[in-house]
């Protein structure tokens, strides 16, 4: 490779790439609910990690759904990491099938801290309602 295409690589190719890759996870984020903690963390600090995201099911804890299936973590932890729709369902249908409960109602909160005032307050993200029947 001449100096002259080395050059121009360095100085264009590899800045563009840059700027692609940003494009494409503020585009993931925006539309897919990716969260901004991942895929490159472009906005990593402009909202509380992930992890703090807390999974309500009313009438019930969640902590003991936890204990000793595998199955129910994974799926609760792609909830916290991606709380889009496709996450929200799979969890509550997981939900449904270990409990047998008739329905079951399953939100999830973000956890939000107001810059100017220093106040702590949830925000709720999304949540469902799935009844056994319409499975």
């Amino acid at each position: 490779m001449s100096n002259r295409k080395k050059e121009a690589f360095l100085k264009y190719g590899i800045p563009s790439l840059a700027v692609i890759v940003i494009v494409i996870q503020l585009f993931f984020v925006n539309t897919k609910k990716l969260n901004k903690w991942k895929g490159g963390g472009y906005g990593m600090y402009t909202e509380i990690h992930y992890y703090y995201n807390q999974i309500y099911i009313p009438g019930m804890s969640v902590d003991s759904l936890l204990i000793d299936n595998s199955e129910m973590k994974s799926t609760f932890g792609y909830l916290m990491l991606m709380p889009n729709n496709d996450n929200l369902e799979k969890a509550a249908k997981l939900v449904l099938k270990t409990t047998g409960k008739d329905s079951i109602h399953v939100q999830i909160w973000k956890p939000i801290v107001n810059s100017k005032n220093g106040i702590y307050s949830r925000e709720l993200i999304d949540e469902i309602y799935l009844k056994k029947s319409d499975l």
